[in-house]
């Protein structure tokens, strides 16, 4: 019974020294890598890293140039397209407009738009009232701008529920000016990516 008790010792004893040794190789091991972590890369650590960062990063930005570009181009397409030109025929009237042309398409910040421009002898708050008087649930509205040192630069928009067509009334006069410069905008709708891809 004493030699098992020995035995048994002399076992523990064995098992808790290795436990001991794997623990400091352990410690010894992080120490070197923190150690390690603290010193500046080599060279050529830094190439193995930096090239197929730099690859990931090009093929990215190829594949960003090649979406942009395909898709002003399906924007001109819209634009360059033939037919009718007209803003929606739920447009609210503009009082006492003169267009300087008929309706257009054109593209806008990349956007194809209906442009329809003139101008109004009515000051921009009095032709936003008069499309904020258009109001009805079946349409969002939205009216902005600013008026700053008598420049005045405000907007009134809707956007059908239904459909999510759009219409724009933006209004600018300058300081002493005595006539508003009016554009009215609807946003064309662009192809589907299935139908562009055909």
């Amino acid at each position: 019974m004493i030699r098992r008790l020995s035995l048994l010792a002399a076992l523990g004893l064995i098992t808790t020294t290795l436990g001991f040794a794997q623990e400091d190789d352990i410690d010894a091991a992080m120490k070197k890598a923190m150690e390690d972590a603290n010193k500046p890369a080599s060279k050529a650590d830094m190439k193995k890293l930096e090239q197929p960062a730099k690859t990931q990063i090009d093929q990215a930005e190829a594949e960003n140039k090649a979406e942009e570009a395909k898709q002003k181009a399906a924007a001109q397409a819209v634009v360059d397209s033939r037919g009718p030109v007209s803003l929606s025929d739920w447009t609210p009237q503009v009082w006492q407009f003169t267009p300087s042309g008929p309706p257009a398409r054109k593209l806008v910040d990349g956007e194809p738009k209906v442009i329809v421009t003139g101008t109004s002898p009515l000051p921009p708050a009095a032709l936003c009232d008069a499309w904020d008087r258009f109001a009805n649930p079946k349409f969002s509205h939205e009216r902005g701008g600013s008026e700053i040192n008598h420049n005045a630069d405000l907007y009134v928009s809707y956007r059908n529920n239904e459909d999510n067509a759009r219409v724009r009334l933006e209004a600018e006069r300058k300081a002493g000016a005595k006539v508003t410069h009016v554009t009215i905008s609807s946003p064309l709708p662009l192809p589907s990516p299935a139908a562009q891809s055909n």
